[in-house]
């Protein structure tokens, strides 16, 4: 079929491209996720085995103009919001279609809350987001942001929404679940694509009409850099460490590499044609870019920093999103508080869908102090360093005793933020870190999905 580009805005997002772990019809998980590209000239979504040479394992239809997707993360649903019909396909680990949700006019992106309990969409046509319960796929509620909110992403916490107004150049910060729409931060001209850090601290946003990125502040409020990249920066994509941030430019035939420690550009790739929507696979390793105009997805070995395989064609490949995984296993962070000189101690989560026995493991120590990690239980103890106030993180990971498909997870960030307060005063601000009882409520959550996972058909 001819290539449909009727419904796509110049400079917008165009990627949809997400891996996720899947279980197959015979109840096996595989060992490596898929890869899922919508496409708008035939309205299905191509789902490819990134093990077996991109085979293409499935291709089931949407409705008029996907535009995004989301996987959960634990692996089901998937959705896809299609911007031509103002609704949400869903589809189950098995890559079937089990139904339709109405949403706003024109939804162009769409997130998953940590838990995958609920999913949020901005709607460009409505100008506002919307909640979808997944345990019922009915939208629940609204809630009005900018003009023409065309991006959307969620803290690690589950706590708050940055929202990008390509309208009016702003990011809406809303509090979720949808209560609240906190502040607007103005940004760029243009703003499409929007990234949080796997620690939750910064938001960056991709502004393709002043060709720049905005790094917003989570806990100030406000934009604290801003950093030239290449012309029509379109689509975004974080290091699984959230050490390197991948803009491409569209209208450069480029990727720049931000070092988000300096947050300046250290390096980048030149790949030609329009490179728009991004999105990299749960070890780094690989990096995907959509080349729209050419019916196309870019493999990119992110170690050589040059493309590896030009995978295709596609019927209009449209759309952004972001890797989850690997596997069946997946470990999940979380955001806490700390006084000055007092350890915290709380339990790491993981999950996995064949409930195998799992241990959890240290792999980035924190920088301003201790941590210890019960392997068996992942009950962990942090204390941070005397004196230190400010943010400190560390990184683990889970891997299965048994063994088995899948048997290390992708690792999970944990984020402290060390201060000065008082014990016994509360910090659950609206733009503060995660409180422990809603943690274990997710986690909790979380649990019944895994079981109910393993349902055929589900």
């Amino acid at each position: 079929m001819p290539l449909d580009l009727s419904g796509w805005r110049p400079g917008a997002s165009v990627l949809a491209l997400i891996i996720t772990a899947v279980v197959s019809t015979m109840g096996t998980a595989q060992a490596l996720p898929d890869l899922y590209v919508a496409q708008k000239g035939n309205r299905t979504v191509a789902i490819l085995d990134t093990g077996n040479n991109f085979n293409e394992i499935a291709t089931p239809n949407t409705q008029q103009g996907p535009a995004a997707i989301a996987v959960s993360p634990i692996g089901s649903p998937i959705y896809v919001a299609n911007s031509g019909s103002g609704t949400v396909t869903a589809l189950n680990v098995h890559n079937v279609v089990t139904g339709t949700i109405s949403v706003g006019a024109d939804p162009d992106s769409i997130v998953f809350s940590p838990g995958g309990s609920a999913a949020f969409v901005a709607n460009a046509g409505a100008n506002d987001v919307s909640e979808i319960d997944v345990s019922t796929s009915t939208a629940l509620q609204t809630i009005a942001v900018g003009n023409q909110p065309d991006g959307i992403a969620m803290t690690p916490d589950g706590s708050l929404l940055f929202v990008s107004n390509r309208g009016d150049g702003t990011v809406s910060v809303v509090s979720a679940p949808l209560a609240a729409s906190l502040l607007t931060i103005p940004v760029g001209k243009d703003p499409g694509a929007v990234m949080v850090s796997p620690r939750g601290f910064t938001a960056y946003v991709a502004n393709a009409g002043s060709n720049s990125i905005s790094v917003i502040d989570r806990h100030e409020r406000k934009v604290i850099a801003t950093i030239p990249v290449g012309i029509d920066p379109t689509g975004l994509a974080l290091s699984p460490t959230g050490g390197i941030l991948y803009v491409s430019n569209t209208g450069s035939g480029t990727i720049s590499l931000i070092d988000t420690t300096t947050d300046s550009v250290e390096g980048s790739i030149d790949v030609g044609g329009d490179p728009a929507g991004l999105a990299i696979s749960p070890s780094g390793a690989h990096l995907y870019a959509v080349e729209p105009a050419q019916n196309s997805v870019l493999d990119i070995n992110t170690a050589t920093r040059s493309v590896a395989e030009t995978l295709g064609p596609f019927d209009g490949p449209e759309s952004f999103g972001a890797f989850v995984g690997p596997g069946d296993l997946i470990a999940f962070g979380g955001v806490y508080n700390s006084i000055e000189n007092t350890p915290s101690q709380n339990t790491l989560g993981c999950s996995d869908v064949l409930g195998r026995e799992r241990d959890f493991q240290l792999v980035v120590p924190p920088a301003h102090g201790s941590v210890t990690i019960v392997p068996s239980s992942g009950l962990f103890t942090y204390v941070p360093a005397p004196q230190f106030s400010g943010e400190d993180a560390f990184t683990f990971l889970c891997e299965t005793v048994a063994g088995g498909p899948s048997p290390v997870s992708a690792p999970a960030t944990v984020s402290v933020f060390v201060s000065y307060q008082n014990p016994n005063v509360s910090s659950s601000s609206a733009l503060g870190p995660l409180t422990l009882a809603g943690l274990a409520l997710s986690l909790a959550i979380l649990g019944i999905r895994k079981r109910n996972r393993r349902a055929p058909g589900s």
